[in-house]
């Protein structure tokens, strides 16, 4: 993931939290030894320029990472066009709180992270801003899909030295009790090749309750990224006003979210 180039895409939805934003992305650039690129989305969406806040983005840029401004093309291509033109490893987004309150506000930006093959770190207004990515937390239940969970949360454990703890669901059907120990094997296998720390953390919950757990975890081990699948199809509701799970954690939970889409072509990170 050194590749000369690659960036992380901060789109900006919200001029209060432009700072918040600045923080982790120049954080999680560091870490990556990538670029940073900024998108205006409100001017995107309104179609009036804003002026672009060097001085609130300078401020917070204390390793003298690269960054530029960048505007969407073709609304139809995007965000894809531009993560591939930017060879651009995550998206990362800040919800104010008035915004997540809301349950009829409209959020189009969820539209575009519904499509982005790669994924997206959401901030809320309670997120912490002095996380290093270091303690990550990974709910382990029954879906097939939660192996793209494991691969994300090893760049953190490759790239950071950060601790992966995986919670892992507690389920009675032999049949989800297989593909759990499945993906387990895959994860130890795939995990020993790096030089990192993990845990494996047996819940009480299953599959259904286990994201709540997962939280409980996070306190417990001052986590600093809870990392989740979205459903894997977004309904037009969620595309347009965010998915009421997802807003629910922004509003008061501590850890950014990385969010992954299910069964995606993503664009994977230069190892």
């Amino acid at each position: 993931m050194t590749q000369k180039g690659q960036h992380i895409l901060v789109i900006i939805q919200d001029n209060e939290l432009i700072g918040k934003l600045a923080i982790h992305a120049f954080k999680l650039a560091h870490i990556f030894q990538a670029n940073v690129a900024f998108l205006d989305f409100t001017s995107f969406i309104n179609g009036v320029a804003s002026e672009f806040p060097v001085s609130k983005i300078d401020e917070h840029n204390i390793n003298n990472i690269n960054y530029k401004e960048v505007t969407f093309g073709a609304t139809n291509a995007e965000p894809n066009n531009f993560i591939q033109q930017l060879d651009a490893i995550f998206i990362i987004t800040a919800f104010s709180q008035g915004v997540l309150g809301g349950n009829f506000k409209r959020l189009p930006v969820f539209k575009y992270l519904s499509r982005a093959k790669i994924p997206s770190i959401l901030i809320g207004s309670q997120t912490i801003n002095n996380c290093d990515y270091k303690n990550i937390i990974v709910p382990v239940d029954e879906k097939k899909e939660i192996k793209e969970k494991m691969i994300w949360a090893s760049y953190f454990g490759r790239f950071n030295k950060a601790m992966i703890h995986l919670v892992v669901a507690n389920e009675k059907s032999q049949v989800a009790v297989r593909r759990i120990k499945a993906t387990l094997i895959f994860t130890k296998r795939m995990y020993k090749q790096f030089d990192f720390d993990y845990k494996i953390v047996k819940a009480i919950s299953g599959s259904r309750n286990l994201r709540k757990e997962a939280y409980k975890f996070s306190e417990q081990y001052s986590s600093d990224l809870m990392v989740l699948l979205s459903s894997k199809n977004y309904s037009w509701f969620s595309n347009n006003y965010g998915p009421t799970s997802i807003k629910r954690l922004l509003r008061k939970e501590r850890n950014p979210i990385l969010l992954i889409n299910p069964v995606k072509d993503y664009y994977l990170p230069c190892s």
